[in-house]
């Protein structure tokens, strides 16, 4: 399939993350915040200044995700979807950081060439997951991911994280 162009809908995103042995793994996902850098404003207005002035300060990057509990086995690929408990008990608390790869496919699944958003793991770069919790009464999971200490900042692109 070719890259498409245009507006597209959310089951065409997929959400593909590292599991403990650092094999990317797509976990089913219901919903997700908003993606990308925020960056806080800092004020810098000085007394007699006639307007309020500010500055962006160091960005964030927080992914929450939330989706079924499933406890399915993981698959060879990425392109199938694994167990999201199979893959996010495994990797809430560590230290280690993983890829993360957000691809929104533009009206069928992602292909190369369209958006992407993420950051490929190294020994200083990546997310942790920080939060998993499962609600009993719906079976639905809440995951959350941050940026490792000191890593690059991720970033929207057009190809996979590797």
């Amino acid at each position: 399939m070719t890259a498409n162009t245009g507006r597209t809908v959310s089951r065409f995103m997929n959400f593909i993350v590292d599991d403990s042995g650092s094999t990317k793994r797509s976990i089913p996902v219901d919903s997700i915040n908003d993606v990308g850098l925020e960056y806080p404003e800092k004020d810098v207005t000085a007394f007699q200044d006639a307007l309020k002035g500010a500055l962006p300060e160091t960005p964030d990057c927080v992914i929450k995700i939330s989706g079924p509990f499933d406890n399915s086995a993981v698959n060879a690929s990425t392109a199938i979807l694994s167990g999201s408990h199979t893959v996010l008990k495994d990797i809430v608390g560590g230290v280690t950081p993983l890829t993360i790869d957000i691809q929104v496919g533009i009206r069928h699944t992602w292909v190369a060439d369209e958006p992407q958003f993420g950051i490929t793991a190294s020994t200083a770069n990546g997310f942790l997951c920080s939060k998993y919790n499962v609600n009993l009464d719906d079976m639905k999971y809440e995951a959350e991911f941050v940026v490792y200490p000191g890593s690059i900042a991720p970033a929207w692109g057009i190809a996979a994280e590797t």
